[in-house]
């Protein structure tokens, strides 16, 4: 703690020092008599040479206002008022004239002249469209040449998370647009991370439906849609960069063995509606920067489930070193002679490999007796995909809107896994080891397709859309299995060995036809009327073969690990939905009837079992909108989800024989019960804004799992419906700015609690979950062309509850405590740091329990005329105690990982960025 206490003194020095060039004005508004006060005259400092504005105010009660800590500059001062014409002083700043008070602005009366009418557009820095919450980009200052992350970063009640993630006022961003179309297919950061601030000329969020399924349950999702500036829809720009620390990073001990590197071409050009993107990324490091959308694409999904392996959507590689290479092409334009047609392509390509290694401590808890593991897992994934997408668009007339989507996926895979576990039992005796190898190639093709044809009517809002969609996915996977079993029976062992081959190939399609109508009745009425036919059809065909010593092959075949199995299913589902809608309020309620017939066939044994469920689907929503600013709404909707096939195979699935899963055929569709309160209130002017909300989910049928234990504590489960699962989530946060949004508090609290039922050894075994998380951010935002700073504070307490054993609740916490800082010196010099101290820990001693600082530091210098070439020395981990520790709680078990990592390391970058216009280009992150 004493090395964050120094980074934190030394923030505040850093702070002190930069205060005393500062301007402020203050003074009184009066009417055109100059007797008497004007409350809410909007009163704006906009720099002259590049119309920023610098600081805004209100006038109060008493017509006083103050704005200041910007910079010395020159500036006009505005003053608008909606009954008033507009004033503007011209404000020259000196070393003797940053202090200026005016005793009295007197507004002039609105000029009855209408020879000439000028008009000074100065907009407010956010306001609303319609629905649509509007910033203006150049009214909130970056640095030169940001690019558009740190643009939002900048603009209140949007936040911006370590992986990309974007929630506004609480909510998720669920789609990143430019200019209204997709940039790069699905992962929002390629737009975020690429696209400099300056060419933004609007940043608007807003609600759509989301048309990306078909019979889901129709939610809207959160839209961030980047407005580009005109010129920014012309010419070029991109960068190149490359970095390395030329192999002098220690790895396992040795210099020279394994050199990191990153490397990155970005080329854009523009031209009106024509847009043409090629980007390409090369890295080996542990922080290699995935976004939050990559995780199937990469083919790593089922590696963000199990033990302390590799996450790609996290900022930094906890396990293991990546080497990525990842390319792409985007291109979009409009065509005809209205340009009524849109076409958009992008082409995909990645590659990655990694060799990753954990370690964990697992507490098995029953009712009688309790298991320990000790495991150690290495991972060695080589992944590739191709995918092509294609977006067209076409208006047949005025009132008719045709659109296309085909996508189609290629991956490739091959991982090798290698476990090496060990069971004790509840008087510390080791009674069981394990060596598990298992080694997977697998080849996918995935298909997705949808053709939406929308019309409207010369009747207002009256509409009908349909819509097909079609899906293929396929799957061929060739793996061997060779375990070894070492069993500990009165200090002496014998060793079980299990050597097989497995084929598994999988087939999924879908047919799905939906028709929506909608007819108004009135102005503020409207009626929804619906009908949805889906097909699907899911076969797995597994084949196992046994190792056969005399002929030294996979020549036995398996009958009891193998299977054919279809699963058939026919949904027909109708709806009615009644809206109203005014200035203020919005309620939507309606009915849907579901039916769903279901046959799944046992192709071995020539068995069907065939389920048949009708259900029905209400669903509410209200929105109160008191004012453009403040909105209340409520949403309550039911779902409901079908068991994947591999829960319904009946056939044992050994690929970890420790850990055997069964499928049950069985199983129903579950119905879920969802509830969702939210609340925003926040202030366009001084940027203060404040959110709450409450989710809560209650689930009939839910997927739970029922396991069975033998006498050394490995396992059999299978997946089985319980009712009573259940989930409530409330949150809330602020952003409260101070000194002209010199200063910022973002205070944050957020509180879960999770009730989940499963059985254990036939036992109905009740899990509590229960965790709360108060946060606070500091953000100081003092010399904006120069300093930023901030602080961060979290405390994470969760406890668990099981109703099987009293030993399984053990609760736990995580600290966490932060400061960052980047620093733009003269002669184009920037400083950045962060520092991070996180502290786990548990009552008593445990595995769990560690702390340790992590620091991080960037130093670079500007060359050339436009200062466009920048060369950067990168430190990551200074101190070398960055280590992964976390805690898995899950029904009756509790799941230490605790993995030493690849930290320190150093890089030389150099990185040229370039464009048409000749000008300063600066993509310069810092550690916010």
């Amino acid at each position: 703690m004493n090395r964050l206490n120094f980074f934190l003194l030394f923030l505040a020095f850093l702070a002190m020092n930069t205060r005393a060039q500062n301007m402020s004005v203050q003074g009184t508004v009066h009417d055109s008599t100059g007797t008497q006060p004007v409350m809410n005259v909007t009163v704006m400092a906009v720099r002259i040479r590049d119309s920023l504005l610098l600081d805004f105010d209100r006038s109060d009660a008493r017509g006083q206002f103050e704005i200041g800590g910007f910079p010395i500059d020159t500036f006009t001062l505005i003053f608008e008022h909606p009954y008033y014409d507009e004033k503007t002083y011209f404000m020259f700043g000196n070393e003797d004239n940053k202090d200026i008070t005016i005793s009295s602005v007197r507004m002039p009366s609105k000029s009855q002249e209408i020879e000439e009418v000028v008009i000074y557009a100065y907009k407010d820095p956010i306001y609303y469209k319609g629905d649509t919450l509007v910033y203006v980009a150049d009214s909130f200052q970056v640095a030169e040449g940001a690019v558009v992350e740190d643009l939002l970063k900048k603009l209140p009640g949007i936040d911006v998370d370590k992986d990309g993630k974007i929630t506004s006022q609480g909510q998720q961003i669920g789609k990143v647009l430019v200019d209204g179309d997709e940039f790069f297919g699905d992962d929002p950061t390629i737009a975020t991370k690429n696209l400099g601030a300056d060419g933004v000329d609007e940043v608007q969020v807003y609600e759509m439906e989301n048309d990306q399924g078909i019979g889901g349950d129709d939610e809207k999702i959160q839209v961030l849609d980047l407005k580009l500036k005109d010129d920014a829809k012309k010419g070029y720009f991109g960068r190149i960069s490359g970095a390395s620390d030329f192999a002098l990073t220690p790895v396992d001990g040795e210099i020279g063995t394994n050199p990191f590197y990153e490397g990155e071409l970005l080329l854009n050009k523009f031209s009106g509606a024509q847009k043409i993107s090629v980007f390409a990324l090369g890295s080996n490091t542990p922080r290699t920067n995935f976004g939050w959308g990559d995780m199937k694409k990469f083919g790593l999904e089922n590696e963000t489930t199990s033990g302390n392996r590799w996450m790609p959507g996290a900022t930094n590689n906890t396990s293991g070193i990546p080497q990525t290479i990842t390319a792409g092409l985007y291109y979009s334009d409009k065509f005809g002679k209205k340009k009524q047609h849109k076409i958009g392509f992008n082409y995909s390509y990645y590659n990655n490999y990694l060799d990753a290694r954990s370690a964990s401590q697992s507490q098995y808890f029953l009712s009688d007796s309790s298991y320990v593991t000790d495991d150690s897992t290495r991972d060695v994934t080589r992944s590739e995909s191709h995918r092509f997408n294609i977006n067209f668009e076409s208006k047949l007339d005025s009132l008719t809107t045709l659109v296309i989507r085909p996508s189609i996926s290629m991956d490739f895979s091959e991982v090798t896994n290698e476990d090496i576990s060990e069971f004790f039992n509840s008087d510390s005796e080791r009674t069981l080891g394990t060596d598990i190898r298992n080694f997977n190639d697998s080849k996918g093709l995935t298909i997705n397709s949808s053709v939406i044809l929308r019309r409207k009517f010369k009747k207002r809002k009256r509409e009908l859309e349909f819509r097909y969609d079609f899906d293929l996915d396929t799957n061929n996977t060739v793996g061997e299995l060779d375990s070894r079993t070492t069993f500990f029976i009165n200090g002496s062992g014998y060793t079980d060995t299990t050597l097989q081959s497995k084929l598994n190939d999988n087939f999924n399609l879908t047919h799905a036809a939906q028709i929506v109508y909608v007819e108004p009745l009135g102005k503020k009425f409207q009626l929804q009327f619906e009908y949805l036919y889906r097909y699907g059809l899911s076969r797995m065909n597994r084949r196992t073969y046994d190792f056969e010593s005399a002929t030294q092959d996979f020549t036995n075949f398996n009958a009891v690990l193998s299977n054919i199995f279809d699963n058939t299913r026919q949904q027909h589902r109708t709806g009615i939905e009644l809206k109203y809608e005014n200035s203020k309020h919005t309620i939507e309620g309606g009915m849907r009837f579901r039916n769903i017939n279901i046959d799944n066939v046992n192709l071995i044994t020539d068995t069907t079992i065939s389920q048949n469920v009708n259900n029905f689907l209400p669903i509410f929503r209200y929105t109160f909108k008191q004012s453009m600013s403040k909105r209340f709404s409520l949403k309550y909707r039911t779902s409901s989800a079908q068991p994947s096939i591999n829960d319904l195979v009946p056939v044992p699935d050994n690929t970890n024989p420790n850990r055997i899963r069964e499928g049950n055929p069985d199983l129903l569709p579950n119905y879920m019960h969802n509830l969702d309160l939210g609340f925003n209130n926040w202030s366009t002017l001084s940027g203060q804004y404040v959110y709450a909300g409450i989710m809560g989910t209650l689930t009939d049928n839910a997927f739970s799992t029922s396991t069975e234990y033998d006498e050394f504590g490995r396992t059999v489960s299978k997946t089985v419906n319980v009712d009573g699962n259940m989930s409530l989530i409330m949150y809330s946060g602020a952003g409260l700015p101070f000194l002209g949004r010199k200063i910022e508090l973002r205070p944050q609290i957020s509180a879960s609690y999770f009730r989940t039922i499963s059985y254990i050894v036939g036992a109905e075994n009740v899990t509590d979950n229960y965790a709360i998380t108060p946060q606070l951010d500091v953000n100081f935002n003092l010399l904006p062309d120069s300093l930023e700073m901030g602080t961060k504070a979290s405390y994470s307490l969760n406890n668990a509850i099981s109703s099987l054993s009293e030993a399984a609740s053990t609760p736990f916490s995580v600290q966490t405590y932060g400061a960052w800082f980047d620093w733009r010196l003269p002669k184009g010099f920037m400083i950045g740091m962060e520092g991070t101290y996180t502290k786990n820990a548990q009552p008593g001693d445990g595995f769990y329990d560690t702390e340790f600082f992590v620091m991080n530091a960037e130093l670079s210098k500007r060359f050339l005329k436009t200062q466009n070439l920048e060369i950067a020395l990168v430190g990551n981990d200074i101190l070398n105690q960055n280590v992964n520790a976390r805690r898995e709680v899950q029904s009756n078990i509790i799941t230490d990982y605790r993995t030493t990592i690849i930290s320190r390391y150093f890089l030389l970058k150099m990185t040229l960025r370039f464009n048409n216009r000749k000008m300063k280009e600066d993509d310069y992150t810092g550690f916010h």
